[in-house]
């Protein structure tokens, strides 16, 4: 019996030694920025600086705590806001009218032949085809994107034009004006093209304008006649949807060549949230195929994420260009570009890449006395436990609980890049611990061969 007495007891000292883990310290962490809140509001919720995911060593920013004034932790979570929908959009055919007219003639005096005063005194169209003579060449449109007194906040022009039988590349002149007298240019780029490429068809048919135009438009060529004749111009307008969130970019410049011709390597700064990049070839009038492949770390194998086709031209002084890829949302840190070598690729010159992403939602607890201290970057901190800070909130309560009036300062160094690097460390309380469990081995062994020796003696 004092046997299994001396047993519990070794186990009982072994369960003493064996503490839980400590409470992380400031002193843990690479890195900190400090936060300054403008309210005093009982939680605070600020984006995540490019600075947290530069010096995280998890992925799922795991290491990363907050603390108070006095190095007290405090509660927090990470979220990420959903992805912006587009608004519907709403499409309203224009009055357009062509203007015909010799090479020399005055575009002022074309677009004063087809307009009248109505008895309101506003300026209208005559809703009637215009003819061409025979020694007359189409100089241009002439367009009317609304009537009545309410302006509306027009997005873009959405052109449309037959299949033409060959392609063409045209920069477009604009000018806008609310009498058909007074015209100033509109300080937006325009061109419309329509080409063949690799079997597939580039159309560039959309002139931007984001609500910043007067009633008359006159679209003209800059230079040269128009290539074809257009068939109809929509208004394209956008319904009102909640804000976006700010979206953050960083340029990515260093890229290496991989083994693969057309291949192209690259690391992003951080397991960034991205959800589009752009490839931003080095030499104009580049036009190429591109896939776009990513993973988690170099031993992964690589997921392909996004393919577009690719093209920054320059049309008498107009860039021309398409040079998104959109990858939904991935926080891949190690990526692969791929292009059409056989079309050309990209030339000799590297090309840089564009980053852009939506950056997490920090909200934490602000309790005690500031200022507050976001750490980050530990082999010490595990993931944080799931949950909501404010889960049992109404909305509205949540709005008036949390605020954003905080500032975050920049980054500093803890204990710096030690912080993470695993160090062996030799702890008297594991060796102890260690030794207990192997003497209560050593014990139990020599109480088995005891009862064993005991039980033979009496047989024999």
């Amino acid at each position: 019996m004092r046997f299994f007495c001396l047993i519990l007891a070794l186990l009982s000292c072994g369960a003493l030694l064996a503490e839980s883990p400590r409470e992380l310290e400031k002193g843990d962490f690479a890195w900190g920025i400090q936060l300054e809140p403008g309210t005093g509001s009982p939680l605070y919720q600020l984006p995540l600086p490019l600075a947290v995911y530069q010096g995280v060593s998890r992925a799922d920013l795991g290491d990363l705590r907050l603390f108070n004034g006095k190095g007290h932790l405090l509660p927090h979570e990470l979220s990420l806001p959903t992805l912006q929908l587009p608004g519907r959009e709403r499409r309203q055919p224009v009055a357009l009218f062509p203007l015909y007219g010799s090479r020399e003639a005055d575009l002022q005096l074309l677009s004063m032949r087809i307009s009248r005063s109505n008895p309101a005194g506003s300026m209208s169209l005559e809703q009637h085809q215009i003819q061409r003579t025979r020694d007359e060449v189409l100089r241009g449109y002439l367009l009317q994107l609304w009537q009545g007194d309410q302006r509306p906040a027009i997005q873009r022009l959405q052109l449309l034009w037959p299949e033409p039988p060959q392609g063409f590349i045209q920069r477009l002149k604009l000018e806008q004006s609310d009498d058909l007298d007074q015209w100033r240019p509109v300080a937006v780029p325009a061109v419309m093209a329509d080409l063949a490429y690799a079997g597939e068809r580039l159309v560039k048919a959309e002139i931007q304008l984001n609500g910043q135009t007067q009633r008359f438009l006159r679209l003209t060529p800059a230079e040269g006649d128009m290539p074809l004749e257009l068939s109809a111009i929509d208004a394209v307008m956008i319904d009102s949807s909640p804000a976006a969130r700010p979206q953050e970019e960083a340029v990515i410049e260093t890229i290496h060549r991989g083994e693969q011709a057309g291949e192209y390597l690259f690391e992003i700064p951080g397991p960034l949230p991205v959800n589009r990049m752009d490839l931003l070839p080095a030499e104009p009038n580049t036009l190429t195929r591109a896939t776009l492949y990513s993973r988690a770390t170099t031993d992964a194998p690589w997921l392909r994420r996004s393919q577009g086709t690719i093209y920054r031209l320059l049309v008498q002084g107009t860039p021309l260009e398409q040079t998104a890829l959109s990858v939904g949302r991935v926080n891949d840190r190690y990526w692969r570009l791929l292009v059409d070598a056989a079309g050309g690729g990209l030339g000799e010159q590297n090309p840089l890449l564009r980053v852009s992403w939506i950056p997490h939602q920090l909200r934490f607890s602000a309790r005690g006395e500031g200022p507050f201290l976001l750490a980050y970057g530990s082999v010490l901190a595990g993931p944080n436990p799931p949950g909501s800070l404010l889960s049992g909130f109404s909305q509205s309560e949540q709005q008036r609980l949390v605020s954003e009036q905080i500032t975050a300062g920049q980054a500093f160094a803890l204990a710096g890049p030690a912080a993470l690097t695993p160090q062996r460390v030799y702890d008297w309380k594991q060796w102890s611990l260690w030794g207990v469990l192997v003497l209560a081995t050593l014990l139990l062994g020599w109480m088995a061969w005891t009862t064993l020796r005991q039980m033979i003696k009496p047989s024999a």
